[in-house]
């Protein structure tokens, strides 16, 4: 549906962010601005951004009658018109996709050329000298741009317009917080009936825009019908249209609606760019920042919930373990894994494992200056001596080795941070690669 209008309360406008995307950077704009101008060219009447066309079809010119509103052509019916090709945004969530989509979505729409400026993150104003579409853009409430989100099942006899609702709270919570990721209490998907009327607006001339955008937010979640009756129009869509599908998980997209379309990447966010994030737009303490974006693995949304969920008795618990496991022998390294691992949940197990890697992280560092726990600087400086500085690279692969095994491959946590603790103790030794109890693997 399109962005709605907002309801009277605090909103945020949507900020003008570089997430360092390479792929994208170096790909949308190229294909945007041909688009944009194609979209002034074959424009009839007056132009749609004010200025006087020049083109015979005009209004009030002799063909006016054969230039009525109607279906636009299909590119194959234009041919030498650049269009927009169907996008496939794939990567991990919190990476950038949605705003670099809607961010897109802006630059076709704009009218300028350059297009218009975005605020700084943070800000609570518009900047002047927004045009009227990016104005809408920022204020999530454009009429051709068309965002799609996962909504709760309705049961049968679903109407196009049934899903309305739950995607205006979705926009809503966005005009709070741009990277929001709205959660329902049940299972989610986009259905066919949405598929319909995106296929039934996609068929009329855009509304105050120059092009319908449709953004498919978490595509993967999308029912194979929904997706088998958007088939045609994602192989062959009208010069007006543009879609992007955004998805964490190709393959749970048909291959059929894959194969058509542009795939563009995006990989796990810069620490750099997470902790610019947190402070500018969030206004988060920068030294809570600092920590949160280096732990996040290059997720926004985890590194917003990291500092959301901050306690610094995890942090206590990991240094300590640390200094102790610098001196202690295997049978404790052993048996602290075990004790640590029994009735433990995989989240706080997460969260000790990141802390851990963020000691070792520091040690590694050697200068002061950039530890992220600063203020912990003569503890680390002490552990960086019990610790061989060619082995602690190691020992922060082994924690995400183990992390991954906890979440990815399921293994059971008491054994799997047994065989860590055990592996991190013979690198405080100086001694990899040697196997114990069947518990540690050669790195």
């Amino acid at each position: 549906m399109a962005m709605p209008p907002r309801k009277p309360n605090p909103s945020r406008p949507l900020p003008a962010i570089n997430f360092e995307q390479t792929q994208a950077a170096a790909f949308l704009p190229r294909l945007a601005r041909p688009a944009w101008r194609a979209a002034h060219q074959r424009a009839a009447g007056p132009s749609l951004f004010g200025a006087p066309s020049t083109d015979s079809h005009s209004p009030g010119s002799a063909n006016a009658k054969e230039s009525a509103p109607g279906p636009r052509p299909t590119r194959a019916a234009t041919s030498g018109d650049p269009g927009v090709p169907s996008l496939l945004f794939t990567g991990p969530e919190g990476t950038g996709r949605e705003y670099t989509a809607i961010e897109f979505a802006r630059a076709l729409c704009c009218e300028n050329d350059p297009p218009c400026t975005l605020c700084t993150a943070g800000a609570s104003t518009l900047p002047d000298g927004l045009c009227p579409s990016c104005r809408k853009v920022a204020l999530w409430e454009h009429p051709g741009i068309h965002l799609v989100y996962p909504t709760p099942t309705q049961g049968t006899g679903e109407s196009e317009d049934g899903d309305v609702t739950d995607i205006a709270r979705v926009l809503d919570e966005k005009r709070l917080d741009a990277f929001a990721k709205y959660r329902f209490s049940r299972k989610a998907s986009i259905r066919i009936a949405r598929a319909r009327a995106t296929i039934a607006r996609a068929a009329s001339k855009p509304f105050e825009s120059p092009f319908d955008v449709f953004i498919f937010h978490d595509a993967h979640a999308m029912r194979e019908e929904a997706q088998n009756a958007l088939l045609k129009l994602v192989e062959e869509p009208p010069v007006h249209v543009a879609i992007i599908f955004i998805t964490s998980n190709p393959e749970g997209v048909l291959y059929t609606i894959r194969s058509r379309c542009q795939q563009v990447r995006f990989h796990p966010l810069k620490t750099t760019v997470l902790e610019r994030v947190l402070r500018d737009y969030y206004h988060s303490d920068e030294k809570l920042a600092r920590r949160a974006a280096a732990m996040a693995q290059g997720s926004l949304v985890r590194a917003r919930q990291l500092t959301e969920q901050f306690d610094d008795s995890d942090r206590e618990a990991a240094l300590s373990f640390v200094e102790h496991l610098a001196k202690s022998d295997e049978a404790w390294a052993v048996g602290q894994g075990l004790a640590s691992g029994r009735g433990a949940n995989r989240e706080s197990v997460a969260r000790f494992l990141d802390e851990v890697s963020l000691v070792f992280r520091d040690i590694m560092a050697g200068d002061k200056s950039l530890y992220i726990n600063a203020d912990l600087a003569p503890r680390l400086s002490r552990l960086s001596k019990a610790w061989p500085a060619s082995h602690v690279p190691g020992a922060i692969h082994a924690i995400y080795r183990a992390r991954h095994d906890i979440f990815v491959r399921n293994t059971t946590i008491d054994a799997t941070l047994a065989g860590l603790f055990l592996s991190l103790r013979r690198r405080a030794l100086g001694q990899t690669g040697r196997r114990t109890h069947g518990l540690e693997r050669n790195d």
